[in-house]
């Protein structure tokens, strides 16, 4: 998966990308909503529709172990399923044809904050930690 951060105008690809702080921010800049000059996990903290909360269970342990240990986390998951990632469409001899339009993924995304914050992100296998969410260059693989 290829996002472009639309600030930056920066095509970042999170199967390949080396630098954990490029990783993270792109993945801050795809999951939260605001506009350029909102930072996520500091001074929005909305997420995109897809995403559903999740409160237990191995996903939420998953984040909660990466985060700070006294404050209770907020942790979203969405997964692309194989199914979801064709279009149907009907070709010139009215047969029904299937179209691969992307790749299946899943993300998790988990943060703490008490005025300091930690940001996590898990993109398939691929982990990020920010302990200053402040700050864009604070990343580190996990």
């Amino acid at each position: 998966m290829k996002i472009i951060k639309a600030c930056d105008w920066e095509q970042i690809n999170l199967l390949t990308e080396q630098d954990p702080n490029k990783f993270g921010e792109a993945l801050r800049a795809y999951c939260f909503v605001g506009n350029c000059e909102q930072r996520g996990c500091y001074s929005t903290f909305n997420v995109l529709d897809c995403f559903e909360k999740v409160e237990s269970g191995l996903i939420f342990e998953e984040a909660k172990i990466k985060l700070f240990e006294d404050i209770e986390p907020t942790v979203y998951h969405y997964k692309l399923e194989e199914k979801d990632c064709f279009l149907k469409y009907i070709n010139d001899e009215d047969k029904y044809k299937k179209m691969r339009i992307g790749e299946p993924y899943e993300l998790v995304i988990g943060w703490t904050w008490d005025g300091d914050g930690y940001l996590y992100f898990r993109f398939n296998d691929r982990k990020v930690i920010n302990r200053d969410c402040k700050k864009d260059y604070n990343w580190a693989w996990c």
